[in-house]
């Protein structure tokens, strides 16, 4: 229970700081001292801040799939409103906390080939579940016919720059969240009808 409770205490302070000041800039020291734990206890549940970045990467992620694979679709739906609604669930936790989105489209960039690995297995899995969540536009009649394999990858990379672009942009001159998501379920709209 300890280790947990110093454990989501690191992750919050890595939050925080990476999504903040930025991964490279900040020391395990620095995590600490937000955490309010001891680098001994830092280093008896990590065995460096790549590790804590790693796991941090792989919650964040796992938040957003959650959003795009919780998609229900029913024959009584229309196509733009799911598609919209897919997307909202999915990017919701990047647009509330803008730390999130840089943490995950930023600062994980370049770290090491295992994070790098790991990036390539969340852009698939994103892929996959939005091959999904379009064959269930299919099934309940939305539409004919949906693109797959490598259009929803396309559609990862894509989205995953916008993201980037956003976080990037002060906050002053970014479009509104819901113009953001208009626009991305427009193009989406454009491929799948």
């Amino acid at each position: 229970m300890r280790d947990e409770t110093r454990r989501r205490q690191l992750m919050d302070a890595a939050l925080e700081l990476y999504g903040t000041i930025g991964y490279r800039a900040t020391t395990v020291q620095a995590v600490c001292k937000s955490a309010g734990v001891s680098s001994r206890s830092f280093y008896e549940l990590y065995p460096d801040q790549e590790m804590l970045l790693t796991e941090l990467y792989r919650a964040l992620n796992d938040e957003v799939l959650s959003g795009i694979s919780g998609a229900k679709v029913s024959a009584t739906d229309e196509l733009a409103a799911s598609v919209r609604a897919l997307l909202a669930r999915s990017l919701e936790p990047m647009l509330r906390d803008g730390r999130k989105a840089r943490v995950l489209e930023v600062e994980s960039v370049g770290v090491s080939a295992e994070l790098e690995r790991q990036r390539r297995i969340a852009y698939r899995t994103f892929a996959d579940a939005i091959d999904e969540a379009f064959a269930a536009f299919v099934r309940a009649g939305l539409t004919n016919e949906a693109p797959g394999g490598l259009t929803s990858l396309i559609l990862v990379g894509g989205i995953t720059e916008a993201l980037v672009q956003r976080v990037q942009t002060p906050e002053s001159e970014r479009s509104e969240r819901e113009s953001f998501i208009d626009e991305i379920a427009a193009v989406i709209l454009r491929l799948i009808t």
